[in-house]
């Protein structure tokens, strides 16, 4: 007789499966896409049943399938996991945003990189907009455990629009992370240091790409440690 697999076996055997592709046990990006296509089909199923237990799980194996794929230049099938990716987390946000939320952004801005692969740069600043958005009503809500991670998406995005030639966007985002993480090293500079640096450093790309090289010379090094800072 043919042992049929319960629910928990199928969970297992995909979160096996995940954490191989996570742990970067598989060497090829083939492998880790069979892996992964594999944990998604199995979640599928256990969703459809308990999409409150596997709806998450989900989520995030379609998200890393969108990278594995853009990994092997296959940007229309990544395409396809983004969007779905972002389905499923706007769902989970609509339920439990507090929980979700931040997730739903990254999803959104992983979409945004899909898009501008296959040249929709309107498409994908549309997704990154919504993102940061995202990111604002967390850090309005929540400032101590959401500034810091707005300040990094702003820099971020600043130095990716800036590489699409999009710098006229870029550069009003690059400027607001800047002030974000001085606040931030202003009252507590041994945390914020090395964040204020990144974003002293984006805007520095991004002003550079302007033709404002002098300026750029001025906000790309990093701030020096002042004495009695620690190491």
């Amino acid at each position: 007789m043919v042992r049929v697999p319960d629910e928990g076996d199928e969970s297992r055997r995909a979160r096996l499966l995940m954490e191989r592709v996570d742990l970067g046990e598989l060497d090829r990006a083939a492998d880790a896409l069979s892996a992964e296509q594999e944990a998604i089909a199995i979640y599928r199923r256990l969703a459809a049943a308990s999409p409150e237990l596997y709806l998450p799980e989900l989520a995030t194996c379609l998200t890393s399938l969108g990278v594995t794929l853009s990994e092997l230049d296959r940007h229309r099938e990544a395409l396809n996991a983004d969007q779905e990716a972002v389905s499923v987390y706007r769902r989970l946000a609509a339920a439990s945003p507090g929980r979700y939320l931040a997730d739903l952004a990254d999803a959104l801005i992983n979409l945004g990189t899909t898009l501008a692969e296959l040249d929709r740069p309107a498409d994908a600043l549309s997704a990154e907009r919504e993102a940061i958005a995202i990111y604002r009503r967390l850090a309005a809500d929540s400032p101590s455990r959401y500034l810091a991670d707005l300040a990094e998406v702003l820099v971020d995005l600043g130095v990716t629009l800036t590489g699409r030639g999009q710098t006229a966007e870029a550069l009003p985002l690059a400027e607001e992370a800047v002030a974000i993480c001085r606040e931030l090293a202003a009252a507590s500079p041994e945390r914020h240091r090395a964040g204020l640096a990144h974003s002293l450093s984006g805007l520095g790309v991004v002003v550079s790409a302007l033709g404002r090289d002098e300026e750029a010379r001025r906000s790309g090094p990093a701030p020096r440690p002042t004495a009695g800072d620690g190491p």
